[in-house]
């Protein structure tokens, strides 16, 4: 490309120097400083193969860093293996985990029931103890006298 621009360059200049009018020499200067302004913002050969060089350079060793990533990999068999048997394990796990929930509730049902028995079991022994106290309580007082009954009549 730029050996193509210093062609043009030159070729303008040659124009220029062989007499043409002023329109067409103005024309051919403004073309000439466009042609040397891209010139100027192009990259030589030179630098563009060295930066090809250096990008390609660099991607050759990313390439081989991802090869040994692959090599140390699973291979895909071996993880959709893995992957079906952990599948199949929290399946299993899963299962397990809804049974004992529901041993679970049937557990705290009777434990309700037990608690609920244990309740009405210690009010009883409650009663029966007051019971016995009072009893003991009466048969630790002397025996009242009875009374004479009413003379029947009659």
């Amino acid at each position: 490309m730029k050996r193509t621009l210093e062609a043009k360059i030159n070729e303008i200049e040659s124009k220029l120097a062989r007499s043409v009018p002023k329109v067409e020499a103005d024309a051919l200067q403004a073309e000439l400083r466009d042609l040397g302004s891209k010139l100027a913002e192009s990259v030589s050969r030179r630098e563009a193969e060295a930066k090809l060089e250096s990008v390609s350079s660099r991607l050759r060793v990313e390439i081989d860093e991802l090869k040994e990533k692959l090599a140390a990999s699973l291979p895909k068999a071996e993880a959709e293996a893995r992957s079906r048997a952990l599948t199949d394990r929290i399946r299993e796990l899963e299962s397990k985990l809804s049974e004992s929930k529901s041993e679970s509730d049937g557990l705290k049902e009777k434990i309700a029931g037990l608690r609920s028995q244990l309740a009405e079991t210690e009010r009883k022994l409650q009663a029966a103890n007051s019971r016995i106290k009072e009893l003991e309580a009466a048969s630790a007082k002397p025996p009242e006298e009875e009374k004479p009954s009413m003379p029947q009549t009659g």
